[in-house]
C-alpha cells in the first residue's frame, strides 16, 4: 500500500508498507495512520495529496479527475483535450482528460518561441503547469 511516512518536521516521503507489518490503524487528526514497528504512517486520501508528494517524479493533476505520469504522456490532442500514453493513439487507446485552463496553458505555451526553439518535450511543457510555475518561466524568458 502507498502511503506517506511520518518524519520528524513535516519530512514526509512516499513509501510502499505491506499490511502484514502493520501493528495497528487509527484515526489522527482525521487521517488515517497506519503504525508499523517504530513508524507512522499517513494514508493518503486524496489525488491532491498524491499530486503534493508525487510532482516531482513527475505527475501532474490535469484536472480534477486524473493524476498523469506526464513521462509517459505521448500524444496530446488538442481538440479533445486528451493527452495519450501512445505516439499513435486509436478509438481504443487509454487517455486522460486535460481541464479546460490547462489546455489553454498549453496552448499558450506551445506557441511560445521559446519552446518551439528549445523543442521541449509535452511532458516538460505540462510539467510548468503545476504552481505558477509556467507563469515564472515566461517571465524569466522574456524578462531577461
Amino acid at each position: 500500500m502507498t502511503v506517506l511516512k511520518l518524519g520528524n518536521h513535516g519530512a514526509n516521503t512516499v513509501e510502499c508498507i505491506d499490511l502484514e507489518d502493520v501493528d495497528y490503524i487509527e484515526i489522527e487528526g482525521r487521517k488515517i495512520i497506519f503504525h508499523a514497528k517504530d513508524e507512522k504512517y499517513q494514508h493518503i486520501s486524496t489525488l491532491s495529496e498524491l499530486e503534493e508528494h508525487l510532482f516531482k517524479h513527475g505527475f501532474d493533476l490535469l484536472d480534477k479527475t486524473n493524476l498523469v505520469n506526464l513521462k509517459r504522456v505521448k500524444h496530446y490532442d488538442e481538440s479533445q483535450g486528451k493527452v495519450f500514453f501512445e505516439e499513435q493513439p486509436t478509438a481504443k487507446s487509454k487517455y486522460a482528460t486535460v481541464a479546460l485552463i490547462k489546455q489553454k496553458q498549453i496552448r499558450r505555451y506551445l506557441g511560445q518561441p521559446l519552446v518551439k526553439e528549445s523543442r521541449e518535450s509535452l511532458p516538460a511543457v505540462l510539467g510548468l503547469l503545476h504552481k505558477d510555475e509556467l507563469k515564472k518561466r515566461l517571465i524569466a524568458d522574456y524578462s531577461g
